[in-house]
């Protein structure tokens, strides 16, 4: 009795792995396509921005091997270390050093080879670039830094009246009171939008530091009764979302064209009308040159950065708690990083607008 009840088990474990084989053959037929797959999954890890700049940077760092008749995968440390003084050679900012190399780390790795860059000697080396180029060129570093918008350049910019104006200047106290950047401003939906003691709570279903979509949220600080009413982020969102119809916060305004023949004195109160297409990060760009320009700031002193810049420089001047700016920027690191709620965060950030 004991001998037939192994033997089915034995039989039953056999037809399991008889079929699991079966299906893995149906799913991945081959190696090759296995190597396919796994490439695919790991690639999906990675948002579509982040693919496209690994690209980007591969696609310069296999140029430059081919004109200097390298081989780009795999490499040899020393080559990076080459591209990298190459690279700096001609004005590259560290920053973009940093990205070329994790760009070629990075493929390596993918394809399974070791990260060049991991190499002890080319560690020193690049080291020893980055070094230099801090002693030889340090103003290179600030003077292509973008501006940050302050809340006193807002308050004096000139909204046009009408839907227009009140979307610009919702976007614009928007940006600054939550430090959000310009595509997560461009993919706010009212949805993502809930009423909190304190003002608002903006949820980020996805963004740059969460890229496995965790989701995060961003508070929205009521300004202070007989303060700043008219520049208040709270009050003015709100408005724009009782007269926008639309699922998204940021839309396209579309001007409405009078028929031919239309008295001056007939003119529509308001010329504009909302159309169902959210902005893109692009557009918010514009926008934040468009007003920028009103207040002096030239535009290659702009960037879609410059709303999430003045954000963290206005907190931290009004000695908000660095922990508390951290969380509201959710930035990944800061010297001394400290978790606190979002309930926390809020309470330290009442009073600041």
């Amino acid at each position: 009795m004991v001998i037939n009840v192994i033997f089915n088990i034995e039989e039953e474990v056999q037809q399991m792995t008889k079929n699991s084989l079966e299906i893995g053959k149906i799913l991945v037929p081959d190696q090759d396509a296995a190597n396919r797959l796994k490439q695919a999954l790991i690639q999906s890890a990675d948002s579509a921005s982040t693919r496209r700049n690994r690209q980007h940077f591969w696609k310069k760092f296999k140029e430059w091997c081919e004109t200097h008749d390298l081989n780009p995968l795999p490499t040899e440390p020393d080559a990076v270390a080459m591209y990298l003084l190459d690279q700096a050679g001609q004005g590259m900012k560290k920053s973009t050093l940093n990205n070329m190399r994790w760009a070629i780390d990075t493929t390596h790795q993918q394809h399974g080879f070791t990260a060049p860059t991991d190499d002890p000697e080319a560690k020193q080396q690049i080291k020893g670039l980055f070094r230099t180029m801090a002693e030889l060129r340090p103003e290179q570093v600030t003077l292509r830094k973008k501006k940050p918008i302050t809340i006193n350049q807002i308050r004096i910019m000139d909204f046009p009246k009408g839907i227009l104006g009140l979307r610009d200047k919702a976007l614009l106290l928007l940006g600054f009171a939550t430090g959000m950047r310009r595509s997560e401003l461009a993919a706010v939906r009212k949805e993502h939008i809930e009423v909190t003691e304190y003002g608002l709570r903006i949820r980020i279903p996805r963004s740059k530091s969460d890229q496995l979509g965790d989701g995060d949220s961003v508070d929205v600080i009521r300004a202070a009764m007989g303060r700043n009413q008219k520049h208040c982020p709270v009050k003015t969102v709100q408005e724009l979302m009782g007269e926008n119809p639309y699922e998204h916060l940021f839309v396209r305004v579309r001007r409405i064209n009078t028929p031919a023949g239309y008295r001056k004195s007939k003119m529509l109160s308001e010329p504009n009308r909302f159309i169902d297409r959210p902005l893109d990060g692009n557009g918010v760009y514009r926008i934040v040159k468009k007003y920028g320009a009103q207040v002096g700031l030239a535009p290659e002193d702009l960037g879609g950065h410059s709303l999430r810049a003045g954000c963290a420089t206005y907190l931290l001047e009004k000695e908000v708690p660095p922990a508390a700016v951290q969380k509201q920027m959710r930035h990944k690191s800061f010297n001394t990083t400290q978790q606190y709620n979002r309930g926390e965060t809020a309470r330290a950030l009442v009073g600041a607008y």
